[in-house]
């Protein structure tokens, strides 16, 4: 006779070990945004008539197809958790409020669309936010942070002769290199930096997992 006990106990362990892993990847997708390691950035130096010129290229010969990619996979591990929590709300018998969230999280709902448009090609639904969003100026960008506690700060320049990066930061100051885009409407007109957005979207994802018991590594 089939231990019908150990096979549900199975299945729960299987849910949790999935969503755990989902929420890891989400995590890891929102770090790949910002790097901390200038160790591989050049710096580039010429002569023009009667001087000479340096210049940096944050994009560090990093493809558009390549930075396209690692904003799609931000979007898509943020979310898919919605169709994650909605299936272990069904198996635990909680209620799932995720549909709710979409409509009254704006961050949350561009993400989603933004998500839907990619793989669709296009909405093929209302827009949950609204707004029919693309990005535009995906590019990498030097972000200097002062941080939030008091006296901290950060510098960024460069040696022109040696060619090299100089970093200097105190108490919470950070000096990265951040996947910059604006998410904008059927218009154009801009509704917030991608950055920005998925950051909140991913906070109010964790909110609803934690509601419904999900735990959060």
């Amino acid at each position: 006779m089939p231990d019908i006990g150990r096979h549900s106990d199975t299945r729960a362990i299987t849910m949790i070990d999935t969503l755990d892993r989902k929420i890891r990847q989400m995590h890891l997708a929102l770090a790949n945004i910002k790097n901390e390691d200038f160790s591989t950035i050049k710096m580039e130096r010429g002569e023009t008539v009667g001087g000479f010129y340096c210049a940096i290229n944050f994009n560090d010969s990093t493809s558009d197809v390549e930075l396209a990619n690692v904003a799609s996979l931000l979007v898509s591990n943020i979310a898919c958790l919605k169709d994650h929590l909605k299936i272990w709300c069904k198996k635990h018998g909680r209620s799932f409020e995720g549909d709710k969230l979409i409509d009254s999280n704006l961050s949350v709902a561009l993400v989603h669309d933004l998500w839907n448009v990619d793989k669709h090609a296009e909405l093929n639904k209302p827009p949950r936010s609204g707004h029919h969003p693309k990005l535009t100026g995906l590019r990498r960008v030097l972000a200097l942070s002062s941080g939030t506690q008091t006296g901290s700060s950060s510098s960024f320049s460069f040696n022109p002769r040696a060619g090299k990066v100089i970093i200097g930061t105190s108490g919470s100051g950070a000096v990265q290199i951040v996947l910059f885009a604006q998410i904008v409407d059927e218009n154009n007109t801009p509704l917030g930096l991608f950055s920005t957005i998925c950051e909140q979207a991913a906070a109010a994802w964790e909110q609803e997992l934690k509601k419904a018991g999900v735990p959060i590594p």
